[in-house]
């Protein structure tokens, strides 16, 4: 919600467009502690760590709604972002246990269809919602929407999910980042493709309501779009993946990514270019990351929430950078000097992935880790 309707925000709040950025930037931040919260699953099961994290976030939307302003604003975001890095390492760990790793792409895929469908469906509703109730009013929707989630959940995830009644603390998480090298590869590349990937959504608000003069319910279905291209690199993930390898497809598809990057400022003189554009960079952007997600659920079999909890952090502090220098790279060299930041970090992640990121580490468990310390 944050990204097409950034400028909104700015408006509403009554700050420039960078001062909101940097609250978008404080969320990207808090997945840095990930390796705090992320391993919870593995002490308490899967489903109490879910669920709490939705009601967590629920509990930061409603926090603007009681004391609307800049700071809450930020506050709310950070609640959320925090909740995110709780919920996702413990919703794919969970997969992660469930699921052959021969049919894992396509249930990861299945689930981030709910990212996409944030972009299809919410983000088009919620442009409607704040033109006409104003900028706060989609806290609301979303506390009651994570409170139903967190019902849902309840209900219908077991009980018996995962739990290994381990102490995963951060001595622990440190000694299998020690043994298992690879875990710094997969960090730096899933930061560099999420920093790219910031890097334009940051401003394309902005730059599609500079460049076309759109409200703010036609830029909400105008994003719209991008949720359709999500949609479809999904359902492609979950016909791809698991049939021609994990790795090719993402390393292809990376490719594709970067050059879609850079060709995006030269592509968008019009609007239907820019959206046609914006489809085909976030269809590759979107097989690229959703592709990755089975891939990094096995690099080290043993220590899955572990790896999935450093792989958010990165992604977040990607996330934050990206939120920093997207809006100075835009102000002072416009959009295609973006695009080719965005294209040479997503280029080089795909070098560090195709060299360094394979399945199959060989870590050991946390007792076995405790053991040798």
């Amino acid at each position: 919600m944050a990204y097409p309707f950034l400028p909104a925000f700015a408006r509403g709040l009554g700050v420039s467009l960078p001062a909101v950025a940097s609250l978008v930037s404080l969320r990207g931040f808090a997945g840095l502690l990930s390796p705090l919260f992320g391993p919870l699953s593995e002490r308490y099961g899967r489903r109490p760590v879910v669920t709490g994290a939705l009601l967590f976030a629920a509990a930061g939307s409603v926090v603007v709604l009681l004391r609307p302003g800049f700071w809450t604003f930020g506050l709310a975001l950070t609640v959320i972002a925090l909740a995110k890095v709780i919920y996702d390492p413990a919703m794919q760990a969970y997969l992660g246990d469930t699921v052959a790793y021969a049919r894992r792409g396509r249930a990861l895929a299945i689930t981030e269809l709910s990212w996409a469908g944030a972009f299809l469906l919410g983000v088009p509703a919620l442009g409607f919602v704040i033109q006409r109730q104003g900028w706060q009013a989609p806290f609301l929707w979303l506390a009651l929407a994570a409170v139903g989630a967190a019902l849902l959940l309840r209900r219908s995830l077991p009980t018996n999910d995962g739990r290994s009644g381990q102490i995963v603390d951060l001595r622990t998480t440190a000694a299998v980042i020690r043994r298992e090298p690879v875990i710094w590869a997969a960090a730096v590349y899933i930061m560099l493709v999420m920093g790219a990937n910031e890097l334009v959504l940051i401003v394309y608000g902005d730059w599609m309501e500079q460049n076309f003069a759109l409200s703010l319910t036609s830029l909400g279905l105008a994003t719209g779009v991008i949720g359709g291209a999500e949609v479809s690199g999904e359902l492609l993930v979950g016909v791809s993946v698991d049939r021609f390898g994990k790795r090719p497809v993402i390393i292809l598809t990376g490719f594709l990514t970067a050059l879609m990057h850079l060709a995006i400022p030269f592509t968008s003189a019009t609007l239907i270019s820019a959206l046609i554009s914006l489809f085909a960079l976030f269809l590759f952007f979107e097989m690229t990351v959703v592709g990755g997600i089975p891939l990094m659920t096995e690099i080290v079999p043993h220590a899955r929430g572990v790896v999935m909890s450093i792989v958010l952090a990165a992604g977040g502090l990607g996330r934050a950078i990206g939120a920093l220098l997207g809006p100075a790279i835009w102000l002072r060299g416009g959009f295609a000097v973006l695009g080719l930041a965005a294209g040479i970090m997503v280029f080089v992640a795909v070098l560090v992935l195709a060299r360094w990121v394979r399945e199959g580490g060989q870590a050991l468990d946390p007792q076995a880790l405790e053991a040798r310390q």
